[in-house]
């Protein structure tokens, strides 16, 4: 146990040593305003620009031009200064070895997070790639032709010419060279190599050079707003979720056909069942109950609770019936067992369940109906007066059937829901 602190202990402050040697290495490179760096900033210096606090771009994330403004903007001053350095140059190279690059990879002094490195421009120096070796004479002079006519033209029909000709001579350059297109950090460099050919042979003649600086950032390629790009990675994991989705929404599915059929299978014996257990009570067709509901083409509701909704119903023969309809949340089973419990209770201060129906998984419950209403009506109408003796009458006849089922011969009966909107009464 302490072999390991102490491997612990060394290890985060070497940890920490390393983190710290390169971050100052990163900012101990060389500014491209010091000496040390030789491209030549003077002809066209940096301007720092808002938003650049937090600058990280790679090559790949290019879509034909770098991203961020920040990049933008300091791969033009960059593309100036190898411009300037590439037309002194007796061989015309576009770009500088690498450690004279090198020498100019170090943040901007007004804006110390833009960089070379920050940029991801790390390889545009001489020798890292097959465009790198390039001269001014390699490149055609049509494209500075197509990028010169910013002042006789409008800006957008002049800036269109100018970037449709880049993108031409930059593809034909990659079919010559036989350069691989997967390859980001080539196509970059010899995108850069065309821009630093423009601007080198434009040296002499100035006219129309900021509006190709601004015409550059349209080199970007715009991504397409219909779909959102993935990389493989994401995109397999992404198929896999949905293939174990469309799995699974399958099998619930099978499983759920093969438990309605099986309930469908044992709905004749459930009835047969329950016209077994209830063989006291009447059992009403689905064709009655609704004759009774719909009796004078009116639905009366009595009453709404947890278990279901109570309507008023007339039977044929003239009877007044409360009609009970139970929602389909409760299984036949339960249906079943209140039926049978109900139909053994019989007391005369308990309403009587008179009979059920049970068909198409509907379930309705048949009582006798009270005509005066429940006990909160009566206290709650300022027309009756429920007297002293009265009040103790009700309450003791509940007592009674309290008592009933409590002690019922077959087992105590629990109700646990008495209240006063659920007791009736019989008062005249």
């Amino acid at each position: 146990m302490m072999e390991n602190i102490g491997c612990m202990n060394f290890r985060l402050p070497s940890l920490f040593l390393i983190i710290t040697l390169l971050s100052v290495e990163a900012f101990s490179l060389p500014s491209p305003e010091d000496p040390g760096c030789r491209l030549n900033f003077s002809t066209f210096s940096y301007r720092p620009i808002g938003g650049c606090t937090t600058v990280k771009e790679r090559l790949k994330d290019w879509n034909g031009f770098p991203k961020t403004s920040c990049c933008q903007n300091a791969l033009v001053v960059f593309s100036h200064a190898l411009a300037v350095q590439a037309y002194n140059d007796p061989l015309g190279n576009i770009f500088v070895g690498k450690d004279q690059w090198s020498n100019c990879s170090g943040p901007f002094r007004l804006q110390p997070h833009v960089s070379v490195q920050t940029c991801g421009f790390d390889d545009f120096h001489y020798g890292s790639g097959k465009c790198s070796t390039l001269q001014l004479s390699n490149v055609r002079y049509n494209i500075v032709l197509q990028c010169s006519r910013f002042g006789s033209s409008s800006f957008d029909e002049a800036c269109g010419g100018c970037t449709s000709a880049i993108s031409k001579e930059l593809d034909r350059m990659l079919h010559d060279m036989e350069v691989d297109r997967s390859d980001h950090t080539e196509k970059a460099v010899c995108l850069v190599s065309l821009i630093v050919s423009v601007i080198a042979r434009k040296t002499n003649n100035n006219s129309g050079i900021d509006d190709f600086n601004r015409c550059l950032p349209a080199l970007a390629v715009p991504e397409s707003a219909n779909y959102i790009k993935l990389n493989s990675n994401v995109t397999e994991a992404l198929l896999s979720v949905a293939l174990m989705m469309i799995a699974l929404t399958v099998v619930v599915t099978l499983i759920t056909c093969v438990q309605k059929n099986q309930k469908q299978e044992k709905k004749p014996l459930l009835n047969k069942d329950v016209t077994a257990r209830c063989c006291g009570l009447y059992r009403f067709s689905k064709a009655e109950i609704e004759n009774a509901i719909n009796c004078g083409n009116e639905k009366i509701l009595l009453g709404r609770g947890r278990a279901g909704c109570v309507y008023k119903g007339m039977l044929p023969s003239g009877q007044v019936v409360a009609i009970k309809q139970i929602y389909r949340i409760n299984t036949l089973d339960t249906f079943t067992g209140e039926i049978e419990l109900l139909s053994r209770v019989r007391h005369p201060n308990m309403v009587c369940l008179l009979g059920y129906c049970i068909e198409n998984w509907e379930q309705y419950l048949v009582y006798e109906y009270c005509s005066n209403g429940n006990l909160v009506q009566h206290l709650l109408r300022k027309v009756t007066v429920l007297t002293w003796d009265l009040r103790v009458k009700i309450l003791r006849d509940c007592a009674f059937a309290l008592k009933y089922l409590h002690n019922h011969v077959d087992g105590s009966i629990v109700h646990g829901d008495i209240k006063a909107k659920l007791s009736t009464s019989d008062m005249n």
